[in-house]
């Protein structure tokens, strides 16, 4: 039988970013730290520190994998698709992410857009850009798309987030989404 490789062995950066996302939709944003990560892991904190430079450092990587992660989901989701059906797939997708990865939708909305990392203000301008793409089907020019993608993903978050904390309880959700969707792509048609 073959020695159990040690522990350190089988840490990489990409497997401490695998767990942090992990960790994050179990324990939340607030509680991601090297020590609980390392813990989970079966390690100590200082052993994580070869893979990643800070908790500052874990987070912005965690961060822009999300981010990636949402760019895929979302040019997957709207291909080939009609304006309002593509919305409508887009939009849907966006809230099962946010419902099924919580910590890690907590992670995406913790930097602002224009912040002070230009790798992260791109990639979330990327993340932007199949709504934008969608949204222009319907005749907006590429700044007028630009902030109809903002007042959508507006709508977005809000309804997520009364949502995922329980304002919304004992109401058809899913009804409401579906009318408020529609009700954006109709004012879309409109402009």
């Amino acid at each position: 039988m073959a020695a159990r490789p040690p522990r350190s062995a089988r840490l990489s950066r990409d497997s401490i970013v695998n767990a942090a996302l992990t960790f994050l939709d179990r324990e939340g944003w607030d509680s991601l730290t090297i020590n609980a990560l390392a813990n989970q892991l079966g390690t100590k904190g200082p052993s994580l520190y070869n893979h990643v430079h800070s908790l500052d450092d874990l987070r912005r990587t965690v961060r822009m994998r999300v981010v990636g992660d949402i760019i895929d989901m979302l040019n997957t989701v709207g291909q080939g698709r009609t304006p309002d059906d593509a919305v409508m797939v887009m939009a849907s997708a966006y809230r099962s992410y946010a419902h099924h990865h919580p910590g890690r939708y907590s992670a995406f909305t913790r930097m602002p857009l224009g912040g002070d990392d230009p790798e992260f203000t791109a990639a979330t301008h990327a993340a932007a850009a199949p709504v934008i793409s969608v949204l222009s089907s319907y005749g907006l020019d590429e700044e007028a798309a630009f902030f109809a993608a903002l007042e959508f993903w507006s709508a977005m978050h809000g309804f997520v987030l009364l949502e995922m904390t329980g304002v919304m309880a004992g109401i058809d959700t899913d009804a409401v989404f579906t009318d408020m969707v529609m009700r954006l792509a109709t004012g879309m048609r409109s402009r």
